[in-house]
């Protein structure tokens, strides 16, 4: 399939991207040599490669999940509240 200036026009539309003529003669040009390297891609044999996330071998350490119990004064955080009821924090509605 290849990309011509009408498509690149919708893409640059659809992206919300005003392009100049002589962009979209540019980006025409390199998008339909993206879609040409792909299909070279295609033609590599990797039927005995094994699939891999990372071309390293990076390891995930897990920490131990401990908790640490942070005491805030319950006061002084409302003390910073523009608007509250009571005990608790007030918000506009946002929600119709």
């Amino acid at each position: 399939m290849l990309i011509d200036e009408k498509i690149t026009r919708k893409i640059a539309t659809l992206a919300k991207i005003d392009l100049s003529e002589q962009e979209i003669k540019e980006y025409t040009k390199d998008l339909n040599n993206i879609l040409k390297w792909m299909e070279e891609l295609k033609e590599v044999d990797v039927s005995n490669i094994k699939p891999v996330t990372s071309i390293t071998e990076n390891k995930l350490y897990e920490r131990d999940d401990i908790s640490h119990a942070i005491y805030v004064e319950q006061e002084k955080v409302l003390l910073n509240a523009p608007d509250k009821v009571g005990d608790y924090f007030t918000v506009p509605k946002v929600i119709e």
